[in-house]
């Protein structure tokens, strides 16, 4: 039944991601730019943005032996300006403002600590540590 549930939420995922694109594709093409499609855009392509950083820094298929605390910066770093070029892209609001930027980047951090603190406590819980639950994935994937 677990199973069941979950293709149905990838398949559910999946198709509301190719219905979306459709459709904001066929308000650029009948209707033109507007704030609420550029929002849409801009909200899919930080998805993607933060999806692909993810990939890159932890599957391990660029960087193979990096340390989890590592790893985090890495995709902090990087994910900040992600972020920051689609809120410009979006508008997500107003761009003149530099406290609303500074305090988009508080919000930022805030959040990616919240994320950090939570991962680290699962996984020293459940699989001893991010490095050694990397390292049991590998090793039961190279076969």
């Amino acid at each position: 039944m677990k199973k069941i549930i979950v293709q149905a939420a990838s398949a559910a995922c999946i198709m509301f991601t190719i219905v979306m694109l459709w459709f904001t594709g066929m308000g650029y093409l009948f209707a033109g730019p507007s704030y609420g499609l550029n929002l849409t855009m801009s909200v899919f392509g930080a998805a993607l943005g933060m999806a692909a950083l993810q990939a890159l820094w932890f599957t391990g298929a660029v960087f193979r032996k990096l340390a989890y605390p590592a790893r985090i910066a890495g995709f902090g770093a990087c994910g900040l300006p992600v972020l920051a070029l689609c809120a410009w892209a979006g508008p997500w609001f107003p761009l003149d403002d530099p406290g609303v930027w500074a305090a988009f980047a508080l919000v930022y951090l805030f959040i990616l600590a919240g994320v950090t603190a939570g991962y680290t406590i699962y996984f020293k819980k459940t699989a001893g540590g991010y490095d050694q639950a990397l390292a049991r994935y590998r090793e039961k994937n190279r076969r």
